[in-house]
């Protein structure tokens, strides 16, 4: 699974060490010190020193003489040299423009590439191992044939567990490069994806991948494009290779770890659209069987739009809470990322309390969110727009959410 690919990328800032002063003459006016580097930019009408958890802010409320992207880099090459941090935004129709002492730093995640493919190379094999007992292998049965080093068994297990493995595998990969590639397109400082193997029976074999931005975002299109590539990159592999499984001859899985619960899985809309272009209705129909038992590949591409769409739920900062922001901006995300949390709640809930089939692990979802904070930070020019072309791609891309989401992934006809 693709755990939140960010964490909150602003960090408490760090005030440069007081200079020493020898002269005797009095302080000047916090406010009064950037006054003239405000008033060249901005009408100011009011301006003020308040108290906040990160130390005191300097507020200038009035109107912007130039937009707000022409005007932020202006600022933050002026007020940033001296040791403290600026931020736009717009509050009851007002301009303003927020100065907070301190300069935010880069977080300090740093890790040799060596240890990033080491991560994909055990994940690897975990999902091949967790692929294997899809296919019927037993872990006793795997155990023997690694322990008596029985070369032939073992390329046979290889070869029914690539099927699955390595499609899965490939998308959460593109997944996470897309965001990757976005944050270096933009100067955003990112770390490279960490894998994560998961060597549980009854397993996918890996949670996925998360990476970190290391560097705050300085508008919301750098926000936008970050969040939205990795959904995007990984549906552009994660449907063709669902077609291309259906095109596969039949693999007669057997998937005895999760056969205890469940023996089939919910298509969701997006995918039985897409399978109706190369199969016939009756085809379509079956879905939920066939690609359960006799498709890897799609199976596997079946696993990747599942864990797309929950990524895209908007709230915190997950891809749909970069996504919604940049879009929406506060007035709307925040609301709609709580009213997402609390449906999570209540679904969880009526599937715990046997009022529904829904999952419980509904309620897991909130607590990810909250973990980096339901609400998403704001970037520090939060006034200048996506743009309609962007704008248009994000609410497109959150209404193809409900196309691929699906509050019961796995069900049985065996109860």
């Amino acid at each position: 699974m693709s755990l939140h690919e960010s964490s909150d990328p602003i960090q408490p800032p760090v005030a440069p060490a007081p200079p020493v002063i020898y002269s005797t003459a009095p302080p000047i006016n916090k406010v009064e010190r950037f006054r003239d580097v405000i008033q060249s930019v901005m009408d100011i009408a009011e301006s003020g020193e308040f108290p906040t958890s990160n130390g005191p802010v300097l507020v200038y409320q009035g109107n912007l003489l130039q937009p707000a992207n022409q005007i932020y880099p202006i600022l933050q090459e002026s007020i940033e040299s001296q040791g403290y941090t600026v931020f736009l935004q717009r509050k009851n129709n007002r301009d303003e423009i927020l100065i907070l002492e301190g300069v935010f730093q880069a977080r300090n995640i740093r890790a040799p590439w060596w240890f990033h493919l080491g991560l994909l190379l055990v994940t690897m094999l975990t999902t091949l191992y967790t692929a294997a007992m899809l296919n019927g292998y037993t872990v006793e049965a795997i155990r023997t044939a690694v322990e008596q080093n029985d070369r032939l068994v073992l390329l046979q297990m290889y070869r029914s567990a690539r099927q699955f493995a390595w499609p899965l595998l490939l998308i959460l990969g593109v997944h996470e490069m897309g965001h990757y590639i976005a944050a270096r397109f933009h100067n955003v400082k990112v770390t490279l994806p960490f894998f994560i193997p998961l060597p549980f029976a009854g397993s996918l074999g890996t949670l996925g991948a998360v990476i970190f931005i290391k560097s705050p975002f300085r508008n919301r299109k750098q926000l936008f494009d970050v969040g939205i590539a990795g959904p995007l990159a990984g549906l552009l592999v994660a449907l063709p290779i669902f077609l291309w499984g259906l095109e596969q001859p039949a693999a007669n899985l057997i998937p005895r770890h999760w056969l205890i619960a469940f023996n089939r899985v919910n298509v969701p809309p997006l995918l039985e659209f897409a399978a109706s272009f190369t199969r016939t209705e009756q085809q379509v129909a079956a879905l939920d069987r066939s690609v359960f038992y006799n498709h890897p590949q799609a199976l596997a591409a079946w696993f990747g739009v599942l864990l797309t769409s929950l990524n895209l739920l908007p709230m915190g900062q997950f891809d749909g809470g970069h996504v919604a922001f940049a879009v929406f901006g506060r007035r709307i995300a925040w609301p709609l990322a709580m009213g997402v949390a609390i449906s999570c709640v209540l679904v969880g809930l009526s599937g715990l309390g046997g009022y529904s089939e829904a999952w419980p692990i509904w309620l897991i979802w909130p607590v990810f969110a909250l973990l980096t904070g339901l609400r998403h930070p704001p970037p520090h020019d939060d006034i200048t727009l996506i743009g309609w072309p962007r704008t248009i791609l994000g609410i497109f891309t959150l209404l193809l959410l409900m196309s691929m989401i699906v509050i019961t992934p796995f069900y049985s006809t065996l109860r």
